[in-house]
């Protein structure tokens, strides 16, 4: 298939550098027409599990962190290239840069004030920004440096489990699981409302046998996935600060959640600005209530009153 069926629809003005422009709804339903070919990606065991031991020292010792920003391990500056020029049609880059367009997308998407959520296709739209395209840096960046994401799931993960990631956005978490644990043959569901970071993990797993992925649609918002399909998983980390209902969300996955299931989650404290919903801060101590009545913690722990990192808990 040619790199030009892949072509991201461009806004008027900005340039192909430092100040791309991108209509990443109209980008989404461009991928919606593709049909390609699908490879099966597994890996064996004691592969998998020695570049996972390797990878966890390096990451442990900062070592990770000196291989990606110089250049030295490049296959995810590599992979996000091929889409930055292939896809996006941006001019050619170096490491440094992607590290300098880092910045200077940073500096276009910060937000001080609180925008405004009244309606779904409004907080689409907060997200389809073009100052958004910071968010693709930035998960990439995250996962160049710490490709090793939640070390604790991994060891209750089951072998064959439907695994769904909610709000996935990159989904580092499907990467980490393509790295280092194809060999537990699970199947993974991508969903996430048709924004930048979701483009272009939709574009770097389109191969992928294992994987499917669900465009969450403003007129859907009451019934996302449109579907009452079980997990064994649901992966929802970074997502309840940015949500208008996290109650109904976390309501709504946990019936989807198999019993016994593990559901895993984080809920930062926000101040309710930017991409993070006033509601979202408004809600955050009735959410965490209705999530705790519904599981048993198996890691981590939930203060409602302090900021909630990585918990894992499995639905009674």
């Amino acid at each position: 298939m040619k790199n030009s069926d892949f072509a991201a629809v461009h806004l008027d003005g900005g340039n192909f550098f430092d100040d791309l422009r991108v209509d990443i709804e109209k980008s989404h339903v461009t991928l919606n027409r593709l049909d390609v070919r699908k490879v099966r990606r597994r890996k064996p065991a004691l592969l998998n599990l020695g570049r996972f031991a390797v990878s966890g020292l390096l990451q442990k010792f900062k070592l990770q962190e000196f291989l990606a920003i110089s250049g030295l391990k490049r296959r995810w500056f590599n992979e996000f290239h091929g889409y930055w020029t292939d896809v996006l049609g941006g001019r050619p880059l170096s490491v440094l840069d992607f590290f300098l367009l880092l910045h200077d997308y940073r500096k276009k998407q910060q937000h001080t004030n609180a925008l405004e959520w009244t309606s779904p296709e409004r907080h689409v739209q907060n997200w389809q920004d073009p100052s958004e395209l910071y968010s693709t840096f930035a998960f990439t960046r995250n996962i160049a440096l710490r490709p090793i994401v939640g070390p604790a799931l991994w060891r209750h993960l089951p072998k064959r489990g439907e695994v769904l990631e909610y709000g996935c956005s990159l989904a580092p978490y499907y990467h980490c699981y393509r790295e280092f644990f194809s060999h537990r043959e699970c199947r993974w569901t991508l969903a996430d409302i048709a924004n930048f970071p979701f483009h272009c993990a939709r574009y770097l797993y389109r191969h992928d046998e294992d994987v499917a992925f669900h465009t969450i649609r403003p007129d859907r918002f009451r019934d996302p996935l449109e579907s009452t399909k079980g997990f064994d998983v649901v992966i929802l980390t970074t997502v309840l600060e940015h949500l208008d209902d996290p109650v109904f969300v976390a309501d709504y996955l946990l019936a989807r959640l198999n019993p016994g299931g593990l559901f895993v989650f984080d809920y930062i404290i926000s101040e309710g600005k930017g991409l993070d919903t006033p509601k979202a801060l408004e809600m955050r101590a009735d959410c965490l209530s209705a999530i705790l009545s519904k599981v048993e913690i198996v890691h981590g722990k939930v203060d409602a009153t302090k900021d909630v990192g990585l918990v894992i808990a499995r639905r009674r």
